[in-house]
């Protein structure tokens, strides 16, 4: 990579959007977690097909995840600690856009079990899914503030 100011200022500009579409993605896939659940353990028809639709949004973003990463590669030819960043950002995406798939597979399931009241396991559903939120979220807290312990330390 070229050391002049402004190549590294470019380059630190694309890191920080592609840490912010990162950002963004997890916070939709918390979001679609969360409001599946919900929609199962409410049996919810409507806000399962909310989360069918938005679940397009995390798709797109992830697309345009792997789009700048390629350009990013291509034109600034990052190494070392950047090029791992650049990498653990495409990887991250994969995972949040593959969260977002369970999610959806959960509010796709909503309508058919609209008539089966008082199934026992989902009265756990709800923990399970805050319990995962809450490791996805400080999963992505410890990418965006750079911290490879918080990222494998358990909560």
């Amino acid at each position: 990579m070229a050391t002049s100011g402004h190549t590294v200022k470019a380059f630190d500009e694309d890191l920080g959007e592609l840490r912010a579409m990162v950002a963004e993605m997890g916070g939709l896939a918390e979001a679609a977690i969360d409001g599946a659940v919900q929609a199962l353990t409410r049996r919810d028809t409507e806000a399962a097909a909310r989360i069918v639709q938005h679940d397009k949004r995390i798709d797109e973003i992830e697309h345009e995840v792997e789009r700048r990463v390629v350009r990013l590669i291509a034109l600034r030819a990052p190494l070392a600690d950047d090029l791992r960043e650049v990498i653990a950002a495409l990887k991250i995406a994969g995972v949040i856009e593959r969260i977002g798939d369970y999610a959806k597979n959960i509010a796709k399931r909503v309508p058919l079990l609209q008539d089966m009241r008082g199934i026992e396991p989902l009265a756990i559903l709800p923990s399970m899914a805050r319990a995962a939120s809450e490791m996805v979220h400080d999963v992505l807290n410890a990418f965006a503030a750079r911290d490879p312990e918080g990222a494998c330390s358990p909560t």
